[in-house]
Order: structure tokens, then sequence, then C-alpha cells
């Protein structure tokens, strides 16, 4: 026994403490005497209550100790409440704030699809979809959480982004989607529906129903890639979203690992994480994909002495990646059909741009809102119904204000800038937007005003011979 500094002065206070520390070495203690007790010289009774007495004292002091180790458990689990000096949150309440990222809620009726043992393989399926995203967008999607919601109906499912619904929907598990898509006048028995990616009107079907719809040119999709397909829209949509400040650095991360040159430049001199999150946000909102990350760190690097406004590096690493992704656009290799506008028409809507130090707006009269949005929604419709991507191409200083106008009431409608097309794509223009008649007389006006306030007052003013 030592005895060393502590927090008592008292000598037999500190060795019984000691004692009572090692209840392993007590024990041992009272191997000894009962040892001894056998030695034929020795006297036995004496020696074996003293093991005896040792022996209690062993069991008692393993007992205290396990029960403090179980108290301790207990504490860091959150078994036990947490009074007002307390520093830690009991493990229940961490439960009732955490949020899932995204989250697929399914009716009762829906529950065979994602049962392995029932045949399902509607998990796997969702796996699926996420590797799918990454090598397409080049994000990892966060887990996604399937569970059941009994306030559903039986057929029915919704999507949940960080708790609140985006998107719901209706399959039936034991029939078949058949979606007319080649224009068949052949009348299928089953229960009317519309494809939710797409709003193909369709019928779910049974087996006998299906072989009449397969022969007649129908498409015939299971319940399970309904749902799975939705699945995937509904994530490429709302991909900015999935990607947080924590993702943006591990990606950051992965990219040092070969590039430590290029991460050393950008962080933290050039722009910080939050940048460069706003702008890999704004390539996924326009379905841009951001696998090559390493490019768009070289774009914005290159141009973040010029701009450290995420708009404006998100437009310029637009342009950097033009001929990786206007390729998507394209109706057949290196052809572009499009929507154009008159150059005159740009010019005006180039003059309405307002710019403040983190955003863009463009304010519009209605007049030649309501003729732009009456335009561009049939010229787009168009295209659609000739089997082309909606696609119009306009000057880069006015894309991104005039995309961001227009996307609530146009969401499908892709706005590329000249400066974004490779120098060997060509554009065929699908139709025009022209100047309208009513913004030439508003111009002429305008100008007729402005030389009438600049000519001389010549009343009051006399000749004389």
């Amino acid at each position: 026994m030592t005895r060393t500094s502590g927090n008592s002065n008292n000598l037999g206070d500190q060795i019984g403490g000691q004692f009572s520390a090692y209840p392993k070495a007590i024990g041992i203690l009272a191997g000894m005497l009962v040892a001894i007790g056998f030695i034929s010289s020795m006297p036995m009774t004496p020696f074996s209550l003293t093991a005896g007495v040792f022996a209690a004292i062993m069991f008692s002091l393993r007992k205290a100790e396990k029960l403090k180790a179980e108290e301790k458990a207990a504490a860091e689990s959150g078994d036990e409440s947490v009074g007002e000096e307390g520093k830690s949150m009991p493990a229940e309440f961490e439960k009732l704030i955490e949020v899932d990222v995204f989250a697929l809620e399914i009716g009762y009726n829906l529950l065979s699809l994602a049962d392995k043992s029932q045949g399902g393989d509607l998990l796997e399926r969702v796996t699926g979809v996420r590797k799918t995203l990454a090598r397409e967008l080049g994000i990892v999607v966060p887990p996604i959480a399937v569970r059941d919601n009994l306030e559903l109906e039986s057929n029915e499912y919704r999507f949940l982004l960080h708790n609140k619904e985006i998107s719901r929907g209706e399959v039936m598990p034991n029939r078949w989607m058949a979606m007319n898509v080649s224009n068949s006048e052949i009348q299928l028995d089953g229960i009317p529906t519309t494809e939710p990616v797409f709003g193909i009107e369709s019928v779910w079907v049974d087996e006998d129903a299906k072989k009449t719809a397969e022969i007649n040119g129908f498409s015939i999709v299971d319940s399970s890639s309904v749902l799975v397909t939705h699945l995937s829209e509904v994530l490429k949509t709302n991909s900015m979203y999935l990607l947080s400040r924590q993702d943006v650095q591990k990606l950051i991360d992965h990219v040092q690992e070969d590039h430590p040159a290029l991460i050393s430049e950008l962080l933290p001199d050039l722009v910080n994480i939050g940048v460069i999150h706003r702008v890999l946000q704004n390539l996924l909102k326009e379905n841009v994909s951001i696998r090559n990350l390493t490019l768009v760190l070289e774009a914005i690097g290159d141009f973040a002495n010029i701009s450290k406004n995420p708009d404006d590096l998100s437009e310029y690493v637009r342009r950097r990646l033009g001929e990786f992704f206007v390729v998507n656009y394209e109706s057949e290799k290196g052809v572009l059909k499009a929507i154009t506008m008159d150059p005159r028409l740009e010019q005006v809507i180039a003059t309405k741009i307002q710019r403040t130090n983190t955003d863009y707006t463009l304010s519009l009269d209605p007049q030649l809102a309501q003729h732009l949005l009456r335009e561009l929604a049939l010229k787009a419709n168009d295209m659609i119904e000739n089997g082309l991507m909606p696609v119009l191409v306009t000057a880069a200083e006015i894309r991104l204000p005039f995309k961001r106008f227009f996307e609530p009431s146009l969401p499908k409608l892709n706005i590329l800038s000249y400066q974004e097309l490779p120098s060997a794509t060509e554009i065929q223009n699908h139709s025009i937007i022209v100047f309208p008649e009513f913004v030439q007389s508003q111009m002429q006006e305008m100008a007729e005003k402005a030389n009438r306030s600049q000519e001389p007052e010549l009343t009051g003013v006399s000749q004389s011979n």
C-alpha cells in the first residue's frame, strides 16, 4: 500500500478505499487463508472463519461495483430522466427530433412489395435507384427510410422530404399497368388510372387482359416498377435538397485525395463550403450532373476572382461543362432543335433584369409577360407533341433570370445559353418568338417623349431686325 495525494488526509480512509477498489485481491487473500488452514500444524477453524469473512466482503464489493456499472450505463443511454442541471439529452427525445432526409411510406396492401418472403424486391430496387443517381448526378443519395403508414389507403404511397410530403401515388400489387403508347383503339377491361411520372392515361389489368394489351402494343409495367420509376423522378427533381453541406465536405475530401493542389488553392482563400454548396445545388436544380466535380471546382477557382456570387459562378460553371450536358438535349448527334427569340426581344428583356447581392430578378410588365408565357407554352407543347425535348436557347446574360421567372409556369422547359453550346453543335430553329408589335409601339412612344423633352423652349424669345 502507498499513500498518495488525494481528497482525504486520513491514512485509514485511503487504505480502506484501496482495499474496496480491488475486490479480487480480497478474494485471493480468502483463498490463501483456506490453503493455510489445510496445513497439518495450523488450526483449521480460525482460518476458515476469517476466509469466510473476506469472501463475504469480496462478494459484497463485486455486487456494489456491478450496480454502479448498471446505473452508469442507464444514465448514458437515457433510461433515467435528466434534471435541469443535466448535460445530456435522453435518447427518446433524440429520436423525437430526428427527421429522415427522404422517406417512402406505403399502405398496408403494398407491404408485400417490400417483403422478400412474398417475392417483393422493392428494397433492392430502391438501393438500385440510389446507385443510378450516383452514376448520373454524382451525388450520394442518403438512405431512404421505407415504412408502412396506416393513415394511407391500402394501395397508396407517398414520398416525404425532410418530413414534408412532396408527392404521392397509387399502385395495385396484383395487377399490371397498361399504357397506350401506340394509340391503340382497343378498350381494355380494367381499372382506369394515370401514370404518375409522364401523365399517360393507363389501365390496371389482370393476367388475362395483360396478354391482350401486349398483343395490341400497350406498354406493360408491374406495380413495383411504377413506384420505383416515380421514386427516381422525384429524387431527380429534388436532388438539390438531398445535398447537404456535410455531403459537400465529403465530396471535396474525396477530390482532395487525388487533387490536393486544387483544394488548397480553392479553400479557404477563394471561396468557402457554403458557396460551393450553393453552386452545386444550382446545377442539380437544372439536372446538370456534378459527377465531374474536379472540373466544377476548377471552374469555380478560375472565376472566383471575378465574382463570389453563387449564381454567377453557377453560370460560369455551366459554360465550362456545356460539352458534357448539352448532348442530353440534342435530337440527334450534333443537332439541337430549339426555340429561339428575336435578338431585339432579348435586348428588351435584358433591360428588365434587376440584380442584388444575392439574387437576380426579372421585372416584366404584365402584357409582355403574358405574351411570352403564351408563346413559350404553345411552342414547348408543340415540341413535346413532336417527340422533342422542349428547349429554349437565349443569350447568357438573361438565361438565369428568365429561367427563374417562367419556371413556376413552365417547369419542363429547358433553357440553355448560346455560350454553353459546344462549337460543334448546330442549332436548328424549331420556332422563333418574334418581336411583338406592342413592344415596338411602346419603344417608339418612349423615344418620341425623350426627343420632346430634349427640344429647346422657344417661348418668350423675341426676334429683332
